[in-house]
């Protein structure tokens, strides 16, 4: 994959919120003095029960919401001093739920991550078309290129989505729920995507469901609860019930079970 984009080196602070607040007029206030701390070469996974806020944090940082008080940075400038434009140079979000006009052409579709880089009234470069298709096939949906959005499985439909997100060529990537509708195959083809992208220096933030993906991945996780931060640390603390119990409301055991998402499936030492 193309990750001439990253321009920051690894380690470096990429996205940082500083006591977050944010309320919905009909629901009273769903966010509550959230700190978070995302670096370059780094993952931030968000866990939580339905409601936690998991999915208006993502709006935040990627500015589709503006916080009600706390400060949002990125490269260390408030994100409410960048315009859609600066923003959408290095941001990518992945919604969780999308509802399309038209029924759009695949390519078509993944050119629109190329938005940010074109001029007004400008049409799709050679270079644009090349960096869509590289993201495509990063994510093995190159095959997909000529038919229509309306002709995917929700599971491919999930594919050309975050091959957008790639194309756009940000420094930064907000998912909310990546591997959502994927088989474990698929599933499994996703995180791949995010490791090697981390591992070139992007900065990703993604909520999910599912501990076995952060616990894959490695990196950082947080756990929110009615809008709070209740714990946040290394991936790894994940494996610990006693604290899934008190955020989730639910009790938690140990289990081994097969899994896609397993060290050992890359170097069998690990297992």
């Amino acid at each position: 994959m193309n990750t001439s984009a990253v321009t920051t080196g690894a380690g470096v602070p990429a996205l940082t919120c500083n006591g977050i607040e944010f309320a919905w007029p009909a629901r009273g206030k769903v966010l509550e003095g959230v700190h978070l701390d995302l670096r370059y070469g780094e993952s931030l996974a968000l866990l939580g029960p339905n409601g936690a806020g998991k999915t208006t944090l993502l709006s935040l940082v990627s500015g589709r919401l503006h916080p009600l008080a706390g400060e949002i940075l990125v490269d260390g400038v408030p994100l409410r001093q960048m315009g859609p434009l600066a923003r959408a140079r290095k941001i990518a979000l992945l919604p969780q739920l999308e509802k399309l006009p038209f029924n759009y052409n695949v390519l078509d579709f993944v050119l629109m991550g190329r938005t940010p880089h074109m001029g007004a009234f400008s049409l799709p470069s050679h270079d644009d078309e090349l960096a869509a298709r590289a993201a495509m096939e990063e994510l093995g949906v190159a095959g997909l290129a000529d038919r229509h959005i309306g002709e995917l499985s929700g599971g491919e439909f999930q594919l050309v989505r975050i091959a957008r997100c790639l194309a756009q060529g940000a420094d930064i990537l907000v998912m909310d729920e990546p591997v959502s509708m994927l088989d474990p195959a698929h599933a499994r083809q996703v995180a791949d995507a995010i490791l090697t992208l981390r591992d070139s220096g992007k900065a990703i933030l993604y909520s999910i469901h599912d501990l076995a993906l952060p616990l894959f991945l490695g990196s950082k996780a947080m756990l929110l609860r009615e809008g709070k931060v209740v714990w946040h640390g290394p991936s790894r603390g994940l494996a610990e019930p006693t604290m899934l119990e008190q955020c989730y409301g639910t009790p938690f055991g140990m289990a081994s079970l097969p899994t896609a998402f397993c060290r050992s499936c890359i170097d069998p030492s690990l297992g």
